[in-house]
């Protein structure tokens, strides 16, 4: 579960993204001064930051500069947030910044930017496989950044298939472990439309599947980089 330290004077706006990033499955630190997120960054080192650079009396841009200048948080994904004016913009990115996101800002766009983020620091793009994340809370997944609407089954389908990624599942394993039905009873096509309709959703091309992968007679698995977010994570 990755780890966000947000730092801003503003309680409601923290409380806002506090909230929204629980939902989407990550584990979230506060801080309301630049004391307190020094020793959130000496302690439980973040996996991303999100300092606000123009809260009254919080000097983001110089703890931004206090990030990169030590060693153990140098290569630290630092996103700053502000009020859209120029020189912000310029003088945050001069700091140290990765990224700049002017205020009002939508949560969705904020998230898609941390994961652009955490995707470059943390290898998961290796071998160009696409990025599968599961957010068991809200029955929601993502491939790469684009977010992907799914039945309850078909969650419950991909989410069993995830759990031993690059392992064939038989059909009659699936019927099983998804649909609950005794062994050896259960229709075949079932597991196949099932299939079909998620490849649809998940896939670039549903009709040469990359994701999910299937061996004739032998069964299916998933091809992608994993991480279950809000449980234990894992990557193939």
């Amino acid at each position: 579960m990755y780890k966000i330290l947000i730092i801003d004077t503003d309680f409601e706006n923290v409380n806002m993204m506090e909230h929204f990033l629980r939902r989407e499955g990550y584990k979230v630190l506060t801080a309301f001064t630049v004391r307190d997120a020094v020793l959130h960054l000496e302690k439980n080192t973040p996996d991303l930051c999100i300092i606000d650079t123009t809260a009254s009396g919080l000097d983001g841009l110089g703890l931004c500069r206090k990030i990169r200048a030590t060693a153990h948080t140098a290569n630290l994904p630092v996103l700053l947030t502000g009020q859209n004016v120029h020189f912000s913009v310029t003088s945050a990115l001069e700091a140290g910044g990765d990224d700049y996101i002017s205020k009002p800002f939508a949560l969705r766009e904020l998230a898609a930017r941390m994961r652009a983020h955490l995707r470059r620091v943390s290898g998961n793009l290796n071998d160009g496989m696409p990025m599968l994340r599961i957010l068991p809370e809200t029955q929601t997944i993502f491939i790469n950044d684009r977010e992907v609407t799914l039945t309850q089954v078909e969650f419950e389908l991909i989410s069993f298939l995830c759990r031993k990624p690059n392992q064939l599942h038989r059909t009659e394993d699936l019927l099983t472990g998804v649909w609950q039905y005794p062994r050896g009873s259960g229709d075949a096509a079932l597991v196949r439309n099932h299939v079909r309709n998620l490849r649809r959703k998940i896939e670039e091309d549903p009709e040469r599947p990359a994701i999910i992968q299937s061996r004739h007679g032998r069964g299916y698995a998933i091809r992608a980089s994993i991480r279950i977010e809000g449980a234990v994570a894992f990557t193939s």
